[in-house]
């Protein structure tokens, strides 16, 4: 139904972070998640692809900048070079382009944002803000007293941050990742009803629950209903249906991931196969000896290897005449490299950044991709912070494609079958707010897919 004119637009977008088309049309076409199958038959939906390496923040960092990740040089949650060759936690002080609320064309409206990475540290902003640090902190939300004021209410939003996993029981670790999202479902909700424009929120129990909890979808269908994976689309089929329930003629709801998922057997070392080939130095203890290093693996999630440039890195090694034959030959050595679990080739292709990337952040990229030949054995990224957070004892990881739906004012039932990019997203909301575009912004609004 149109709005009438001069009407004022409203647009939920719920990410739902992780969530697989497969998993999304098998469990909605049985009615185990009504509202998901509510919203896909009421609206318009599509696929939608990662930009680049699927991984969170470049997806996130889209979606409030409307930029490609070659623009705005968000590649992981830490930084892909770092002079002492120490990934740092990336921050929005990082940020190269204007954040949604921060747009020209966007003026007047007013936001609600909850528990999205590349928010932190909070800043002044027009509307509410729940930051998504990536540190224990008090100082997470705009204004200062938000905290304050949704407890008064009885709403405490918990951070990711809080539920570190750490190898404890299902039964303990399993209902503080579920209700981490029931209660930024709450935060959400009640800062739409006091009146936000905008409303983003950011569910990621579907992607916690799928890195530790995949293998229990392995056991069968007949498993299904009682996997923690099913619990966490349950949660978020349930935060959805609120929203759906508060559509009108002036309101859209968006859902999306940027990444799906799939199984994962191993993460394989690059450092290894490096070193295999003389690139790659360690000193007795098995630690990185950077002054034997030519190459080596970048931070986890980017798939991606540097060359150790001098001027780059304070122990780089490579001249930088010497740059391209020093990625020719880490390229040479990975391409050739076979994974003993399987006999194959561990890669299908190792990519330069500009093949990959384009953009004023090009820089801030590896300066090789890796694609892998088999999406169950990835890279196992920098292995300090692979180690930090257990990366090994994952059994399952992200994939490129997911899914987008739409439904409410301005929203034409149908399926497009263009694949769409987070970019896309970004476009849609000020599209659906009956704005421009702003300037600059580099996807399709939803609407326009055909």
């Amino acid at each position: 139904m149109a709005s009438p004119p001069g009407t004022p637009r409203r647009v939920v977008v719920v990410i739902t972070e992780g969530a697989t088309p497969e998993l999304l049309t098998r469990w909605s076409d049985t009615g185990a998640l009504p509202n998901f199958a509510r919203l896909f038959r009421s609206g318009r939906s599509g696929p939608l692809d990662a930009d680049g390496v699927p991984y969170e923040p470049p997806g996130l960092v889209s979606l409030l900048t409307g930029r490609r990740p070659g623009d705005h040089g968000f590649y992981s949650y830490w930084s892909a070079h770092d002079p002492d060759h120490q990934p740092r936690v990336l921050t929005a002080e990082r940020h190269r382009h204007p954040l949604l609320w921060q747009q020209s064309e966007l003026v007047g409206l007013r936001f609600a944002c909850v528990g999205i990475f590349g928010t932190h540290p909070p800043a002044p902003m027009p509307g509410s803000l729940i930051t998504y640090p990536m540190q224990t902190t008090l100082h997470a939300c705009y204004p200062p007293n938000l905290h304050r004021s949704l407890a008064e209410r009885g709403i405490k939003p918990v951070h990711d941050v809080s539920i570190w996993w750490s190898g404890q029981p299902r039964a303990e670790l399993l209902p503080r990742l579920l209700e981490a999202d029931v209660r930024r479902g709450q935060a959400a909700l009640t800062l739409f009803d006091e009146g936000a424009d905008i409303t983003l929120v950011n569910l990621t129990a579907i992607d916690r629950c799928s890195h530790i909890f995949w293998q229990e979808l392995e056991l069968g269908p007949e498993h299904e209903a009682a996997s923690a994976v099913f619990a966490a689309y349950r949660t978020a089929d349930d935060v959805l249906g609120e929203f759906l329930d508060r559509l009108d003629d002036r309101t859209t709801l968006v859902a999306f991931s940027e990444i799906g998922f799939g199984p994962l057997r191993a993460y394989c070392s690059m450092n290894d196969v490096l070193e295999s080939a003389g690139l790659f130095g360690r000193d007795e203890h098995g630690a990185a000896a950077w002054e034997k290093t030519t190459a080596f693996e970048a931070v986890q999630g980017t798939h991606g290897v540097n060359v150790n440039l001098r001027g780059r890195y304070r122990s780089g090694t490579v001249a930088p005449e010497d740059y391209e034959r020093a990625r020719d030959d880490a390229a040479r050595a990975l391409l050739e490299a076979v994974n003993p679990r399987t006999g194959l080739p561990y890669l299908a292709a190792v990519l330069r950044r500009e093949d990959v990337y384009r953009g004023g952040a090009l820089e801030e990229a590896p300066d090789l991709i890796l694609e892998p030949a088999d999406w169950r054995y990835l890279p196992l990224g920098d292995p300090g912070w692979a180690s930090h957070v257990h990366r090994h004892w994952q059994s399952a990881w992200h994939r490129r494609r997911s899914y987008w739906a739409a439904a409410g004012a301005g929203v034409r039932p149908g399926r497009a079958e263009d694949v769409a990019t987070p970019v896309d997203v970004a476009a849609a909301v000020a599209c659906y707010a009956g704005r421009e575009v702003p300037a600059g912004f580099a996807g399709t609004p939803l609407e326009d897919l055909r």
